[in-house]
């Protein structure tokens, strides 16, 4: 329902101060939570807001009242009645939530977003700019009156939000230079973008749009300084060096190329590249290298690549086997260079639950998923929100509903990202355009040879059989018979290129005559989309009866694997009492010979099916009675590959195992899936997850901790299956990513299961709980914390486990730390250190090396923190383990700021800030400003320091992580008391004081308790 009175013009202000106007005249909305509660409806842009998600937002920072959805009922009768006044009804309740049911245009924020894309699709139909695009983008800029939600900014629920509208605007602002340029309004360029790249001296598309506005404004020098000085920033910061674009942009401002000056021409720089050093992290996966050449698709490779160039979202749709994942490759291929930020492949063949989604493509643009509070959805649209980036998903037929819902979110909140979607129905979103990829033209019967060549789906079949017959020829007679098989395929790439894989032993007639045998169906004129499903489905059973028996026993099995395999697998999984290991190696290697089976090179060869193909073989191996032997023959095989890994992870074995479960992510998730089935074993199931632990731990918290919750919540299976998943709970559950932090959850799990393993006699499962129980002496809140150290290291040193005797050093190193026994943290994180190191563990070795330097700091020793802080960044760097770099880089800025060297240290947060970007929770930028906070501190700029410090307290407490909370609540209460707030500054001791006695935090407790005491003191010496 609209609002009743339709005549009134109400207007919602975002972008700025909180507003709302009717008819021109302010409206008052009394009290802040309930304008919190109307930003918060506004920003769904009138979808329904569910009871429970307004509460969880709107208390996100404090404490739940009694009766929560009581107090948000009053919220919403407060805010009806407001509006009632004004003859209003914009705040309604629609199943079992709330939504403002208002325009969308009404709202700045909104208008803003559509007046952008509009003269944006303006620019880009029009192929040249002009002064209506520059002034069109004047007036959205100009619905701008300050910062995003400013009166929300403390708020968690907004900063998401704030900083997608902050980097639109930024990309507004750098494509209104553009458009002036062109236009030769140079110093007007120069005014509006010298600020902006003062405040992001990394953005290098305004560094080079600044650069040429200079020069064309005569300011030669000037513009080679921007270029010195974006070059300085970059290396510092980032350890990069200028794109390729903006080096040859300085380069013509030295030569003084007199085309730069020429009105029209503008050349925006890409994203700095990194160095290629070795070790350097892990990188975006990109696009495959070995794309086989595209025939008969060349004219629509080419309005493909306009449409994405104009849209965000572009959607090939047609049948299975036309060539949509082809095509949708290489057009990224083709575009690649429009995107600085890469051109990422996200396959969704091998997902089979919605749940497996969002992970999948945060795998893909490398995203890591580790501790956080935050849900992982949220932490993608986090990481991907500043990103120029081009996705292409790929099969998304059987995931249309949750991948349609993804994408309208990361398009809605990523201003920057480009997405190519292949499925075989389309998303259905208001911004998709489709483009239907169709079957190859074929020939007319009556068609003569010159016609019959020229036919795309001909051309197609030529090139694949000359990929298997070098050399190969037609004649009169071999054209007819080709263009018979194109007809009878009705031009399906797929078909097509199984078809020409037969050449080898068929020759074209014979092909044509098998055809006309075997697939009447195939020969019939125009087909409905169920037709098409079964010309496909003829085409591979004409395949699969080309095989001999052990082909087709071999090609129905593979169906058991998701995502791939490798030889190994294969050997193990089918090799059975008809099927040796060496008759699977033969039959795998035949069935790459005929295209049923793709090869994925590497440093070990994969292998994978097309998924058209897999599901036709799981159709096959339904009908045959083998499934529930071989799936429980794969679950059985990839529990093996987990125990390797995770021992190997421990320092046992072969180091080049713990990179194995990367690779087979796929098959863990459907071997776990198959085990909790009906037909499975939920005891390996839990053991199998149990396994699994510490690499969820390293890297994968989120979907550690969704599975184990589900296994455990089942409540079954044996006791010591569920200890190893309850161990492995102990580890995922981790605040902060790290082993050493205490936190009850944690503590249960370990405690529970060191129960069942000390009763079932497993010494190392014991060992293990026993280390893990430990962590929560860190605090105090495990008296027996030192005698669990000591059982557990006699049980690692009787069995030879040095991995697990250098984690107990860690938490005896944590502990030593805790109690300030300066001698003991410096002896056990040096020799931890050490040990971490040779057991070649980046993970181990860089954590200790950052609680080391940590404690340094705390202990005086500035220099030789700052030195230990920088060997853990370099270690955590070269492994690509960002959330250590980004704490540790906070942690060095700070022992910077005591040392006196501001500098070091405002480029130490700065870097921090920039780290985050790999992580997605936002930490360094939280720590950042906790840093600036302290540098405001510092220089006694109480305001400043007031205002980031606050920021950064509901940061950390957002993170759940209390120790920080409590530092930064102290550093804040001290800021209130200089400041001359002696009410406020008691409140925050006091809190620091309950935070730091909850965290184990002592020293910060004792600090609070010297502040109230010094507060105390004030009081009585006023009343005297």
């Amino acid at each position: 329902m609209l609002p009743t009175t339709t005549s009134s013009d109400i207007r919602f202000g975002l972008l700025g101060p909180f507003e709302a106007t009717v008819d021109g005249d302010a409206l008052r909305i009394p009290g802040s939570a309930e304008r919190a509660l109307l930003a918060v409806l506004l920003l769904a842009r009138g979808r329904i807001v569910p009871a429970s998600a307004l509460i969880d937002r709107l208390w996100a920072d404090s404490p739940l009242p009694a009766d929560p959805l009581n107090a948000l009922q009053l919220r919403v009768s407060k805010l009806r009645r407001v509006f009632k006044n004004a003859g209003l009804d914009l705040v309604q309740r629609d199943s079992g939530g709330y939504r403002a049911a208002v325009d969308p245009a009404t709202i700045d924020a909104e208008a803003f977003e559509r007046q952008i894309r509009q003269v944006r699709a303006s620019v880009a139909g029009a192929g040249a700019p002009s002064e209506a695009d520059l002034a069109a983008y004047d007036t959205a800029l100009g619905l701008w009156r300050g910062d995003a939600l400013a009166d929300f900014a403390a708020e968690s629920w907004a900063v998401p939000e704030s900083v997608r509208l902050e980097d639109l605007r930024r990309t507004a602002y750098a494509e209104r230079a553009q458009i002036a340029l062109s236009l030769g309004r140079h110093a007007e360029v120069v005014t509006d973008l010298e600020p902006l790249l003062r405040a992001d001296p990394t953005h290098e598309a305004m560094a080079g749009l600044l650069m040429v506005a200079l020069y064309r404004a005569g300011r030669q020098a000037d513009a080679l300084e921007v270029f010195t000085r974006t070059r300085t920033t970059l290396d510092v910061d980032l350890g990069l060096e200028p794109s390729a674009s903006l080096r040859s942009l300085h380069e013509r401002v030295l030569r003084q190329d007199p085309s730069l000056g020429a009105s029209g021409e503008v050349t925006l720089s890409t994203p700095a590249v990194r160095p290629n050093h070795l070790g350097s992290g892990p990188q975006l996966s990109g696009l495959p290298n070995d794309l086989a050449p595209l025939v008969g698709r060349e004219e629509l490779l080419v309005s493909l690549s306009d449409r994405v160039g104009a849209s965000r979202l572009t959607t090939l749709v047609g049948p299975g086997g036309s060539g949509k994942t082809a095509l949708g490759l290489h057009a990224a291929q083709r575009l690649a260079d429009r995107f600085p930020d890469g051109t990422v492949l996200v396959r969704l063949a091998a997902i089979r639950s919605s749940e497996h989604i969002v992970p999948a493509v945060a795998t893909a643009v490398g995203m890591p998923q580790d501790g956080s509070a935050i849900d992982l959805q949220q932490r993608l649209v986090d990481f991907l929100a500043d990103k120029h980036l081009l996705l292409v998903i790929d099969n998304c037929e059987h995931l249309v509903d949750p991948v349609a819902t993804l994408v309208e979110e990361l398009l809605t909140r990523c201003p920057r990202l480009t997405v190519i979607a292949t499925s075989r129905e389309p998303l259905a979103l208001p911004s998709e355009v489709q483009t239907l990829v169709g079957p190859l033209p074929t020939p007319l019967e009556d068609d003569d040879a010159e016609t019959i060549a020229a036919a795309p789906s001909v051309q197609l079949l030529i090139h694949r059989i000359s990929t298997v017959l070098p050399g190969f020829e037609a004649d009169r007679q071999t054209y007819a018979a080709l263009g018979r098989i194109a007809r009878a395929l009705d031009g399906m790439p797929l078909a097509l290129e199984l078809a020409a894989a037969r050449a080898a032993t068929l020759s074209p007639s014979d092909l044509a005559d098998r055809l006309d045998q075997r697939f009447t169906l195939l020969t019939s004129g125009s087909r409905t989309a169920e037709d098409r499903q079964r010309t496909l489905r003829a085409t591979v059973d004409w395949s699969y009866d080309l095989l001999d028996d052990l082909e087709k026993r071999v090609f129905v099995g593979l169906a058991v694997f998701h995502g791939g395999w490798t030889l190994t697998a294969a050997e193990q999984v089918l090799a059975d009492e008809e099927t040796d290991p060496s008759q699977v190696i033969h039959a795998v290697g035949r069935l790459v010979e005929q295209s049923l089976i793709v090869t994925e090179r590497g440093s070990v060869t994969r292998y994978r099916m097309l998924e058209t193909l897999r599901e036709y073989a799981a159709d096959r191996l339904s009908q045959s009675g083998r499934t529930d032997t071989l799936a429980t023959r794969h679950a059985h095989y990839f529990g093996q590959v987990a125990e390797r890994s995770a021992q190997a992870m421990r320092g046992h074995g072969d180091a080049r195992a713990r990179h194995l479960l990367v690779d087979e992510q796929a098959n863990v998730r459907s071997a776990i899936a198959w085990l909790e089935g009906p037909a499975g074993d939920i005891d390996a199931a839990l053991r199998l997850a149990g396994q699994l632990g510490l690499f969820w731990h390293q890297g994968r918290h989120l979907e550690g901790r969704r599975i184990l919750r589900r296994l455990l919540e089942q409540d079954r299976g044996s006791a010591a299956a569920r200890a190893a998943a309850l161990q492995a709970v102990s580890l995922v559950e981790r605040p902060r990513a790290c082993v050493v932090h205490p936190h009850p959850r944690c503590a249960d799990a370990a405690r529970e299961s060191l129960t069942i393993f000390r009763e079932c006699g497993d010494a190392d499962g014991t060992a293990v709980s026993q280390v893990l129980l430990a962590v929560e002496g860190v605090n105090g809140q495990e008296p027996e914390s030192s005698a669990l150290l000591d059982a557990a290291e006699k049980s690692f040193r009787e069995r030879g486990d040095r991995w697990g005797l250098a984690v107990a050093g860690f938490v005896r190193l944590e502990t030593a730390l805790k109690a300030r026994d300066e001698p003991a943290a410096i002896r056990l994180g040096r020799a931890t250190a050490a040990e971490f190191r040779q057991l070649d563990d980046p993970w181990g070795h860089s954590a200790v090396l950052y609680h080391l330097g940590y404690g340094l700091r705390h202990f005086g020793r500035l220099r030789e923190s700052a030195r230990t802080l920088e060997q853990a960044i370099d270690v955590a760097a070269s492994a690509g383990i960002h959330n250590t770099v980004q704490w540790a880089l906070a942690d060095l800025g700070i022992t910077h700021l005591e040392l006196g060297d501001e500098e070091s240290a405002r480029d130490a947060f700065r870097r921090a800030e920039l780290a985050s970007r790999h992580v997605g929770d936002r930490a360094g930028s939280i720590l950042a400003a906790y840093g600036r906070g302290r540098l405001a501190e510092r220089q006694q700029d109480w305001s400043s320091a007031i205002s980031l410090l606050t920021e950064s307290v509901q940061g950390f407490e957002t993170l759940e992580t209390p120790a920080m909370t409590a530092k930064a609540t102290l550093a804040l209460a001290r800021c209130h008391e200089q400041a001359y707030e002696p009410e406020a500054a008691a409140e925050r001791y006091a809190e620091a004081r309950a935070l730091g006695l909850t965290a184990g935090e002592l020293a910060v407790a004792a600090q609070a308790e010297e502040g109230l005491a010094r507060l105390d003191g004030g009081r009585t010496d006023q009343g005297q």
